[in-house]
């Protein structure tokens, strides 16, 4: 197992590799709550935050697309 954390690193470069951190933190953070948790409350919560990153991320992108189309 770290031989792969090790070779991801070198192919990612260190920033790819703190942007994939960040991603796989956020994913269990948010994602698997709103699937697996058994309280109702807290599954709305989880849903509710993924919505809102989906949604930056979405304006995000539109952003960048129409600064490089320019």
């Amino acid at each position: 197992m770290p031989e792969v954390a090790v070779q991801a690193v070198a192919l990612l470069t260190p920033a790819g590799t703190l942007v994939l951190l960040a991603l796989l933190l956020g994913f269990a953070g948010v994602v698997l709550p709103a699937v697996w948790s058994h309280r109702p409350y807290r599954r709305e919560a989880a849903h509710r935050v993924l919505v809102l990153l989906l949604r930056g991320a979405q304006e995000t992108l539109r952003a960048v697309r129409a600064l490089l189309l320019r």
